[in-house]
C-alpha cells in the first residue's frame, strides 16, 4: 500500500486519547491515529483482529471496537448495492461485493458483540449497547 507522509496539528484532548490507547495497548501513537482514519475514510482494519485477541486489548481499545462502523464509502455502497438487489437490477460483480461487506459488518458485529463480553466480565455496564443499532 502506498503511503503519505503529512505534518498535523490535532487538539490536546485527541492526542491524549490517541496516547493513553497506545499506552494500552502497547502501540504507537501514529498507529491508533491511522486505525482511526483508516475507520473514517478507509477500509476497516477488522480483518487483522481476531476475537481471541480482543481479550488483551486495553478498555479504550475494547470501547473503540464497540463504537467502530463501516466507513461512510463502504456503508453508503452497502445501502446501494442491497437496494438494487431489491430492485433484482445487481451484477454479478455487484453480488460478489455485496456479499463481501455483508461478510465485513458480519465480522464487525462479532468482533463487537465479543468486546461487549469482555466489558462486562471487566464490571462495565453494557446494557445500552445491547440494543441494535447502537
Amino acid at each position: 500500500m502506498k503511503r503519505s507522509t503529512i505534518e498535523l496539528e490535532i487538539p490536546d484532548d485527541i492526542f491524549e486519547s490517541a496516547r493513553n490507547i497506545a499506552r494500552g495497548g502497547n502501540r504507537s501513537i501514529e498507529s491508533v491515529l491511522q486505525d482511526g482514519l483508516t475507520i473514517l475514510f478507509g477500509t476497516s482494519t477488522d480483518e487483522q483482529i481476531s476475537p481471541e485477541s480482543l481479550n488483551e486489548f486495553s478498555e479504550e481499545q475494547l470501547w473503540e471496537v464497540v463504537h467502530r462502523r463501516l466507513s461512510w464509502a463502504q456503508d453508503s455502497r452497502l445501502r446501494e448495492l442491497t437496494a438494487l438487489g431489491k430492485q433484482g437490477v445487481i451484477s454479478e460483480k455487484e453480488k460478489n461485493e455485496l456479499e463481501h461487506l455483508v461478510a465485513v459488518l458480519d465480522r464487525q458485529m462479532l468482533l463487537r458483540s465479543k468486546a461487549l463480553v469482555l466489558m462486562k466480565q471487566r464490571g462495565h455496564d453494557i446494557e445500552a449497547y445491547l440494543e441494535f443499532g447502537v
